[in-house]
C-alpha cells in the first residue's frame, strides 16, 4: 500500500473504489496469483505443490514449467522453461519477480495455453538481438546505456526504468543453457519495482506479449496502490483514472423484493382492460303500509 497521504486516506475512506492505471506497467503487484496460474491450468496442465506455498504447474507433456515460488527465499517469484524435450536444459526461459503486475505473467502463460490446446510449436524465432523490430513504448526512446555498453530503451519520463539486451547476463538461477544472454526489463527501484528477465532465445511473440501487457490498461484497489504508481502518476508517466461502481448481485434481488413488499397493485398488463369498480346497489324501497 501506497504511503502517500492522499491515497492512503482514500483506500481508508473508499476501500472498494477501483482505479484504471494505465500503461500497467507501473500498476504494482497485487496478491490474486490465480490470474497467472489459471490459463495453464484450465488448458489440462497439472499443478503440484511442494507443501511450503509454491507450486509448480506442468503440462501433460513436460515441455513447459511454471513455477510459483513465493517461499523460494529470493525475489524471483516467477520461473517459466519451454523445453524441446523433457528433463532437457530448456529452450527458452522467463522469470519475473515478485512485484512485477500480474498482467505480464498472465500474457505469457495465456499464450502458452493456447499453444498447449492447440498442439502448435512452442518455440518460434527470436526476437531481433539487433533491435531492428524490437518493441518500443510510446515515450520511450532508444539510447545508449553507459553502464551496460550498449543499447537501451529508457523512458522519458524516468531513465531508470529500461529495456535492454545483456549479453552477459549468466545461467545462475534462470536454469539456462546455452544462451547468449537475457533481455531484461527493469521498472523503478529496489524497492518498489520490478523485473522481468527473458533468454535471448525467448520467441519474439513472448516479448510482444509482455510489451503489450505493460502498455495496456490494468486495475487496481486504491488499498492496492504502491508508491511507484503514485510516484508515476506525479511525474507524468502514468495515468490514475476512477471507474464507476459496478453493479453487485444483490442489486436485482434487492429490487425484486422491494417491488414484492410494496402496498400498490401491479400494473395491468399491455392491451388489458383497465379494472372498473363494482356498481352500487340501490337499496329496496318499503312496500309495507304505514301504521296509525
Amino acid at each position: 500500500m501506497t504511503t502517500n497521504p492522499f491515497w492512503a486516506k482514500k483506500a481508508n475512506d473508499q476501500p472498494w473504489l477501483q482505479l484504471s492505471i494505465t500503461p500497467a506497467l507501473y500498476a504494482g503487484p497485487v496478491l490474486d496469483s490465480e490470474r497467472a496460474i489459471r490459463p495453464l491450468v484450465d488448458a489440462g496442465a497439472a499443478r503440484l505443490d511442494d507443501g511450503r506455498g509454491n507450486q509448480f504447474i506442468v503440462s501433460h507433456d513436460g515441455r513447459i514449467r511454471l513455477g510459483f515460488e513465493p517461499q523460494n527465499g529470493t525475489d524471483v517469484m516467477w520461473k517459466i522453461a519451454v523445453h524441446d524435450t523433457p528433463f532437457e536444459p530448456p529452450q527458452w526461459t522467463v522469470c519475473l519477480t515478485d512485484r512485477t503486475p500480474i498482467e505480464i505473467v498472465e500474457a505469457i502463460t495465456t499464450d502458452l495455453a493456447s499453444k498447449l490446446r492447440s498442439g502448435a510449436w512452442l518455440h518460434g524465432s527470436a526476437a531481433d538481438s539487433e533491435w531492428r523490430e524490437l518493441f518500443q513504448p510510446p515515450e520511450w526512446i532508444t539510447t545508449w546505456d553507459a553502464w551496460a555498453q550498449q543499447k537501451a530503451v529508457v523512458s522519458a519520463h524516468a531513465p531508470q526504468d529500461r529495456i535492454v539486451l545483456d549479453p552477459g547476463g549468466g545461467a545462475g538461477d534462470w536454469e539456462e543453457a546455452g544462451q547468449d544472454g537475457f533481455w531484461t526489463v527493469t521498472i523503478g527501484d529496489e524497492y518498489e519495482g520490478w523485473c522481468v528477465a527473458a533468454s535471448t532465445s525467448t520467441p519474439h511473440r513472448i516479448l510482444h506479449a509482455i510489451a503489450g501487457a505493460m502498455l495496456g490498461p490494468a486495475t487496481r484497489a486504491v488499498g492496492e496502490l504502491s508508491d511507484l504508481t503514485i510516484g508515476a502518476a506525479v511525474i507524468g508517466a502514468a495515468e490514475l483514472a476512477e471507474l464507476p461502481p459496478s453493479p453487485h448481485p444483490l442489486d436485482g434481488q434487492r429490487t425484486q423484493a422491494a417491488r414484492a413488499r410494496s402496498p400498490l397493485p401491479a400494473p395491468p398488463a399491455s392491451g388489458s382492460a383497465l379494472p372498473t369498480a363494482p356498481r352500487a346497489t340501490p337499496p329496496t324501497p318499503n312496500r309495507g303500509g304505514h301504521r296509525r
